[in-house]
């Protein structure tokens, strides 16, 4: 009976014995799922800055110095407010000249225009007195030949002798002429330094004045003796009645030689100053370009009272100037962010740009406020972030009308493009090494074998599966899915 109760006992402990190995020996059960087709929809997510939708640079109006400045940067400011004052005393300046130089050429014209009437008034009645020399001249040159012409005519050294007389009264004309033209020149140079009552050049421009218009006078002496001794030269053989007709004849003729050459004198020494004075009638032009730099004085006064004046509502992002500060004009002193609008300015890496698309739409959160946007531009230059590398810059349109912080951070989540009718698989599933991206998948003989894929777009569950596998081919949906790599399992379709 013992023996029996120890067969039975022996039996059952094999019996539980090979179970447990039939129960070891099966395949384990694995959670799988196929792949399949269906909607990606794509979404970056990326933080970024608050900024205006425009940057400005505000120029200085004006060269000069600063006065005020009313504006610090972060301060908000209106389109019209008042940034900075200019001193001004530039253009003060520069105002003060254009006046000054304009009252003087006045004054030089003025002055021309009385001079020029005057000598125009000599010059007139120079050639009328000359006019009546010359008839008088004339007749009493006639008188005088028709004395001694029959004897005289052809007497040869009265004629050489008068020929030396001529050639010695031209020389002394051109040095008349000369000597008037340079003292027309120094006339208007005198009538300059008066104006600017300059004593010092006024006293050396009237002596030299004086000198040469006794140089002129002494040869125009020289020259009305010159032309008494040609008419007088000595004749022979007259009775003394003629002879004494003859003297008489040739005193008068030299009382209208020497009135004709002073009338001459005037006329020429008039037409000199009248030529010289048109010739410095070109200050009316330069009256004319100080005018002009007047008006350009004055409008650049006008704008250094009025200031530098915020051109739109936004918000200072930096100063250039402080105040007692110089600036050229155009320079700038100033950045400001336009608060028209607002847009948050993101960099986005080579790995996600090429799916980032104008128009695409955008969630924006602040702190705990949620907006609206959408992309608005993508920059074809790249920028470099924090850390140096280099990528895309990307602006997002905000939709509100909230008043913002520019430079706050910002999260934005950026909608893709969706994609439909896509070979997807779980994110869960995917993994990556150093030779792309891989799946584990169950073969016909329920084998896990390591697969590489190619992907496409990608959202918050699914991954597009571009190349390396099919339709409903089964996907090992574990967390422990390399340690069944090589391994025969019980796929489990998951729920």
């Amino acid at each position: 009976m013992k023996i029996l109760k120890r067969v039975i006992l022996i039996l059952l402990l094999l019996g539980a014995a090979g179970a447990g190995v039939y129960y070891y020996m099966l395949p384990e059960e694995v959670t799988v799922k196929k792949a399949d087709k269906g909607i990606i929809s794509p979404k970056l997510n990326i933080t970024g800055n608050i900024e205006g939708n425009e940057a400005i640079t505000v120029y200085a109006d004006v060269s000069g110095t600063i006065a005020d400045k009313y504006v610090n940067t972060g301060e908000r400011v209106s389109k019209g407010d008042l940034l900075l004052s200019y001193a001004g005393e530039n253009q003060k300046d520069a105002v003060n000249v254009a006046q000054t130089n304009i009252e003087y050429e006045q004054k030089i014209i003025d002055s021309i225009k009385s001079s020029r009437a005057t000598n125009q008034s000599r010059l007139e009645n120079a050639k009328e007195r000359i006019s009546q020399c010359e008839v008088v001249y004339a007749t009493l040159k006639f008188n005088i030949m028709a004395l001694d012409s029959d004897k005289y005519e052809n007497n040869y050294n009265r004629s050489r002798q008068s020929q030396i007389i001529q050639n010695d009264i031209i020389k002394m004309q051109d040095e008349v002429s000369s000597r008037q033209s340079e003292l027309a020149k120094i006339e208007v140079e005198l009538k300059k330094a008066e104006l600017l009552e300059d004593s010092t050049n006024v006293e050396r421009l009237a002596e030299e004045s004086k000198h040469i218009q006794d140089q002129i006078s002494e040869t125009n002496s020289a020259i009305s003796k010159n032309q008494r001794d040609l008419v007088c030269l000595p004749l022979e053989g007259m009775d003394p009645a003629t002879y004494d007709q003859y003297i008489l004849l040739q005193n008068d003729l030299e009382t209208v030689t020497r009135l004709m050459g002073d009338a001459k004198t005037e006329r020429d020494t008039a037409q000199s100053m009248i030529k010289a004075y048109d010739e410095i009638l070109g200050n009316e032009q330069k009256k004319a370009l100080d005018e002009l730099s007047l008006d350009k004085a004055l409008t650049e006064l006008e704008k250094a009272n009025g200031g530098c004046i915020a051109p739109s509502d936004g918000v200072i992002t930096r100063c250039y100037v402080d105040n007692g500060a110089n600036v050229e004009k155009g320079a700038p002193v100033f950045e400001m962010q336009n608060a028209d609008s607002y847009k948050v300015k993101l960099l986005v890496s080579k790995y996600d740009i090429s799916s980032v698309k104008i128009g695409q739409t955008a969630v924006i959160n602040i702190g705990e406020t949620e907006y609206r946007g959408r992309v608005k531009n993508i920059s074809q230059y790249a920028q470099a972030d924090a850390s140096g590398k280099a990528k895309a810059s990307v602006d997002i349109e905000l939709f509100t009308v909230d008043p913002m912080i520019v430079g706050m951070e910002a999260d934005v989540t950026i909608n893709l493009e969706e994609t439909k009718d896509a070979l997807r698989v779980p994110n869960e599933c995917l993994y990556t090494d150093d030779n792309g991206n891989y799946l584990f998948v169950v073969d016909n003989e329920k084998t896990v074998r390591k697969k590489y894929v190619g992907i496409g777009a990608k959202d918050s569950s699914y991954t597009q599966i571009l190349s390396g596998m099919n339709e409903d081919e089964m996907i090992v949906n574990d967390l422990s899915a390399a340690e069944y790599e090589g391994q025969k399992i019980e796929p489990v379709s998951a729920r």
